[in-house]
């Protein structure tokens, strides 16, 4: 169970590299891209045709990626005002719980988002300007969706070991 455990730590960190450095990377990509794209429109007036979608698609695999970050450190969207008022077990289940709906929910938009991205590469879609497989865009959705589940499964083991998310960011 020690090598497993290990082999389990290692991939996490190995994805939160690759997940943070490919954020990273889109981020200083696109903002260049379209600096330069900017700078190629009204200076030389010959703009880069494909700037702006390619933008756009990274902007899509930003958010989905960017997602499961966001789910690994505990910074969605939330209410506190309830955990506020319950006990430490109260909260804890709590906690269990709304992790369990997103679980569900995480499943749930996977599922779909994959389907369509199914579709989408059975009908051969491209994109305009780049004649990209429409399919690589809308694999952000159920990738990011994987990711974001996986991230909410360790916040159950977490949670059921006794550790808060606070507890596992210090570790890193």
């Amino acid at each position: 169970m020690g090598a497993f455990m290990r082999f389990l730590r290692w991939l996490d960190n190995f994805s939160r590299i690759l997940e943070r450095n490919f954020l990273a990377g889109t981020i200083i990509f696109s903002s260049l891209l379209l600096f330069v794209n900017v700078v190629m429109r009204y200076i030389f007036l010959l703009p880069i045709y494909w700037a702006e979608e390619l933008s756009r698609y990274l902007m899509v695999w930003m958010i989905f990626i960017g997602a499961s970050q966001v789910t690994l450190q505990g910074g969605h969207i939330a209410v506190d005002i309830v955990p506020r008022l319950l006990s430490k077990r109260a909260n804890l289940t709590l906690a269990l719980v709304i992790n369990l709906v997103c679980i569900l929910f995480s499943i749930v938009l996977a599922y779909f988002s994959y389907k369509q991205m199914t579709r989408v590469k059975g009908a051969h879609q491209i994109s305009p300007a780049m004649e990209l497989p429409m399919w690589i865009a809308y694999l952000a959705i159920p990738l990011g969706t994987v990711l974001m589940l996986i991230r909410y499964i360790q916040q159950v083991i977490l949670r059921l070991r006794g550790k808060t998310i606070e507890m596992q960011e210090a570790r890193d």
